[in-house]
């Protein structure tokens, strides 16, 4: 399968009665299964599913996509995944592995060995050809994931926080003006290609893009047609795809907080008042749209909200209720949206993630904005 490392076990990828081994397509179903059943903890607990397959976001890729399961009586109680693809670090193009993914099973809660040898088997499985960095992300509120993988314990790789990162969501149904300019020019991926590399050389870890990339993107629902683009003097300002992701990869409500659920229906209808985001029913998936690949010129915060607009658009006339895009806490683009538009806002951690003979320190990076987009995490 293009972009899932072949099938390997290794006779010493034991801890007791879990037995480790690289994912292949029969374990699709048990892979989705645990997604489904283990939401992510925090005020509003979600779960990162990806229907009908798991492996589709990796083959339409074509990144390098490592996935570790973990077995106990035939049944996957842990998965992780590694993505490994070329980033900008220090402005240079780097091979970059993302750690992503991980969820054990709440039938086996608080089992640290399972966790320590997970990551000495990826360990073991990135040795022959390992990437330059590793770094991951956790959500700001999931103190106990946090508290564990901060602590430096015996077995696990050291994490290095690098910034705080802000995924936001902008409203857009009855919020952002319909479009009422001619219909967008219609575009190549070369037209964009440089901005994208050039906005993505500024920022730590942000996506290097080739042209056959963006074209296997195709696969993934996302065409040259859903850029959108704001000029001045001919020159690209700004630019990104509307890119919805529901069809291979959905963020669903799991639950709420006993005290937010409680809320939840006085917060929804202040919403309607004033116009802030609402809390959509647990149970459900969330209708957004990434503003994703993206790029911006230097000193054009202006540029910046005219694109959200005219993404957003586009995206209430799909049906599209939220525009997701992330940026660092520190970013002052960021100051800009929270100033321009209405918002609901996810605080993560990135780390830096390393053991002592693979990947690179937080250290070696300069003092540049971090960058990946929260399409990609």
């Amino acid at each position: 399968m293009a972009g899932t490392t072949a099938y390997r076990e290794l006779t010493s990828a034991r801890a007791g009665d879990v037995a480790f081994a690289s994912a292949v397509q029969e374990d699709n179903a048990d892979i989705r299964r645990l997604l489904r059943e283990n939401p992510m903890a925090g005020r509003i607990a979600i779960t990162m599913e990806r229907e009908p397959d798991f492996f589709a976001e990796a083959d339409g890729l074509g990144t390098e996509k490592q996935t570790i399961v973990a077995r106990a009586g035939g049944r996957v109680i842990c998965v992780g995944s590694c993505t490994i693809r070329e980033r900008f670090v220090n402005g240079q193009p780097r091979r970059v592995g993302y750690l992503g993914g991980l969820r054990l099973d709440q039938s086996v809660a608080g089992r640290f060995d399972i966790l320590r040898r997970g990551y000495q088997f990826f360990q073991e499985l990135q040795a022959d050809r390992p990437a330059d960095f590793y770094f991951t992300s956790i959500a700001a509120d999931n103190v106990p994931a946090r508290t564990f993988l901060e602590r430096g314990l015996p077995g696990l790789p050291a994490y290095e926080f690098i910034g705080d990162y802000v995924t936001v969501l902008i409203p857009v149904a009855g919020r952002v003006p319909r479009r009422t300019a001619p219909a967008d020019e219609v575009l190549d991926f070369s037209d964009i290609l440089d901005c994208l590399n050039e906005h993505g050389r500024e920022h730590q870890l942000a996506a290097c893009w080739s042209d056959q990339e963006l074209l296997m993107l195709q696969a993934l629902n996302l065409k040259a047609a859903d850029f959108c683009i704001v000029r001045a003097g001919g020159r690209i300002k700004a630019g990104g795809a509307l890119w919805d992701q529901r069809a291979f990869k959905q963020t669903k409500i799991h639950s709420y907080a006993p005290w937010l659920a409680r809320a939840r229906p006085a917060i929804n209808l202040a919403s309607r008042l004033i116009g802030t985001t609402r809390l959509p029913a647990a149970g459900s998936t969330l209708a957004h749209a990434f503003l994703s690949p993206f790029m911006l010129a230097p000193n054009e915060p202006d540029a910046l909200a005219e694109l959200v607009v005219k993404a957003g658009a586009r995206a209430s006339e799909r049906g599209i209720e939220f525009l997701t895009l992330g940026l660092a806490a520190n970013d002052p683009r960021l100051t800009m949206l929270r100033r321009r538009f209405r918002r609901r806002e996810y605080r993560s951690r990135i780390y830096v993630v390393r053991w002592p003979e693979l990947g690179g320190a937080a250290r070696e990076l300069d003092q540049r904005y971090l960058g990946p987009e929260a399409a990609g995490l």
